[in-house]
């Protein structure tokens, strides 16, 4: 994604921040990663409690086999406006306790550019 294409993006979700939602999941070898590099870009200390989301953090040895690494997911309200560049992101979202939002976007560079532009985990 070009610098002009995520600021396209930027600008679409700016406009609808109220109805955007980031939440992270991961394992617990990758708290401290998670919680250094999101404090640094976003000035901001992470949830204190780690077992809800937005902010998840699987206990040592009880992740599934199906973790990996850390989970950034943003969920938010689509118009007929989504930009061509955040077309090429999003799924439609059909996750239980979710379904009030009709788009999630699964990329890490992504959200992680995001809170280095005021966007935090939970509701923005």
């Amino acid at each position: 994604m070009t610098p002009q294409d995520f600021q396209q993006c930027l600008a679409y979700l700016n406009a609808r921040k109220n109805s955007v939602w980031i939440e992270v999941e991961m394992r617990h070898k990758d708290k401290v990663r998670f919680d250094t590099k999101y404090t640094l870009l976003t000035g901001l200390s992470v949830p204190s409690n780690s077992s809800i989301l937005p902010y998840y953090v699987w206990s040592a040895n009880a992740a599934p086999d199906d973790k990996w690494g850390i989970e950034l997911r943003i969920y938010f309200l689509s118009d007929n406006n989504l930009p061509l560049p955040l077309q090429a992101l999003v799924k439609n979202n059909n996750r239980h306790w979710y379904e009030h939002y009709d788009k999630r976007i699964n990329n890490n560079s992504f959200i992680w550019q995001l809170f280095q532009n005021g966007y935090k985990l939970g509701q923005n």
